[in-house]
């Protein structure tokens, strides 16, 4: 509204200004140098206008040329900010689908179109150490530590390059030097408590990692209470850490045997059994510290009590079972565990014991349709894949440390590397 009366009082006054001049006509001579102009009072003011005009036009025309680069320059920057943004798309793809080629590739892309150095650079560097290329990981890290904000993030790259090469004396002398400056961070507890536990150094190993809360975090409660339990603390205070660790389990039930509380044993098997399904467990509570025969029937009927309600869930409880009554000398009910195992299910373990209770009665035999049989399961690492008769807490071959899983076990805790869950490396700032 503003601007109509504006316009219509400007136009009053140019109008009236108008008809005031042409109401007082009159001629106007100008002398320059040999030249002598004449006109009147319109002709001048309509020279001026134009004079003026021409001014207003030049500085403007001035103006636009001005501003070329500028705009060709934000023009650029338009450009480059789609460019990136799609790059920063396809980065998160990359990471969720574990394509190193392409994460290498969007990584270079964003820091040429954001101009970067600290978002791709960690980024590139994740991915030079996952391809194991030490060389343009160690470039990098190079890079990151001359950034200041970047220096959290430079000392668990280096740490990272010095696990990767294995060399556990340089990593170690890195994570003592900076838990000064970092006395709470819970990843340089964890990785201090791995490298003493390769080190078989257990007791520094459980100070390095007793502060850590980890409620929901059974890896590492596990990797706390075999921690506890190794540097010979009381057994019953680790089974309280983390009742995911068989190694805690194992020597609790142990515990309680030597203290003659069987019946807690027993139910310490039934609460942890599908976190293992391992018969070994009921063998450690059927054989440990053994008196005799009936101290034996005692430990069969206990335990055949607290898994009867596990009995349909696995094949490994029927063969705990009967591993139980046949040292219970119970033959015919060791047999009927067995014979309720599909035949397909069968392995040597099974095999072996069925033929141990047929030497022992007369009234009992091979069944006559058994074919070829499984091989008997092993705990292997889930790090490298070697399989081992006996669990430990180190492997021997790629030093992986709490990483054995036994076949048959019902509940899975997987380690994950890099690429599959590439956000777990990322420090917190």
């Amino acid at each position: 509204m503003f601007k109509i009366v504006k316009f219509f009082l400007i136009t009053i006054i140019l109008s009236y200004f108008a008809v005031w001049v042409s109401n007082r006509p009159g001629n106007v001579k100008i002398v320059w140098q040999e030249y002598l102009i004449e006109t009147n009072v319109i002709g001048l003011l309509a020279v001026f206008f134009l004079i003026l005009l021409g001014i207003i036009l030049f500085f403007i025309l001035v103006s636009k040329i001005k501003n070329i680069p500028g705009r060709v320059s934000f023009s650029q920057k338009e450009k480059y900010l789609a460019l990136g943004n799609e790059s920063l798309d396809d980065l998160a793809i990359n990471l969720f689908l574990g394509d190193k080629e392409a994460l290498e590739k969007n990584s270079r892309k964003i820091k040429k179109y954001f101009k970067n150095e600290m978002f791709s650079t960690v980024m590139l560097f994740n991915t030079a150490l996952s391809n194991n290329n030490l060389d343009d990981a160690q470039k990098y890290l190079k890079i990151l530590k001359s950034i200041p904000k970047a220096n959290y993030i430079s000392f668990r790259a280096d740490v990272m390059i010095a696990l990767k090469e294995k060399n556990i004396d340089k990593a170690l002398s890195l994570l003592l030097e900076y838990r000064k400056e970092y006395d709470t961070d819970p990843w340089i507890s964890e990785k201090l408590a791995i490298l003493y536990s390769q080190k078989k150094e257990w007791e520094l190993g459980w100070e390095s990692i007793k502060r850590i809360k980890a409620p929901n975090n059974p890896l590492l409660s596990s990797l706390q209470a075999n921690l506890h339990a190794l540097s010979g603390k009381n057994i019953f205070e680790s089974i309280k850490i983390s009742e995911n660790s068989f190694h805690v389990l194992i020597e609790a039930i142990k515990q309680f045997i030597k203290n003659s509380e069987i019946s807690k044993a027993a139910k310490l098997i039934e609460r942890n059994w599908f976190n293992f399904n391992c018969s070994e467990i009921i063998e450690t509570f059927i054989e440990y510290n053994l008196k005799n025969n009936s101290d034996s029937l005692k430990r069969h009927k206990l335990i055949v009590k607290v898994m009867k309600k596990h009995l349909t869930s696995s094949d490994e409880v029927k063969l705990s079972l009967a591993m139980s009554a046949y040292k219970a000398k119970i033959w015919g009910e060791s047999q009927k565990y067995l014979d309720d195992i599909p035949k397909e299910n069968w392995d040597e373990r099974i095999k072996n014991l069925y033929e141990e209770i047929c030497k022992k009665s007369e009234e009992l035999s091979m069944p006559k349709d058994l074919n070829e049989v499984n091989s008997s399961p092993e705990w292997y690492c889930i790090s490298c894949k070697t399989r081992y008769k006996q669990w430990q807490f180190v492997c021997d071959d790629c030093d992986a440390v709490n990483s054995l899983k036994w076949p048959k076990t019902n509940k899975i805790i997987k380690k994950k590397s890099f690429l599959e869950n590439p956000f777990r490396h990322f420090p917190k700032m």
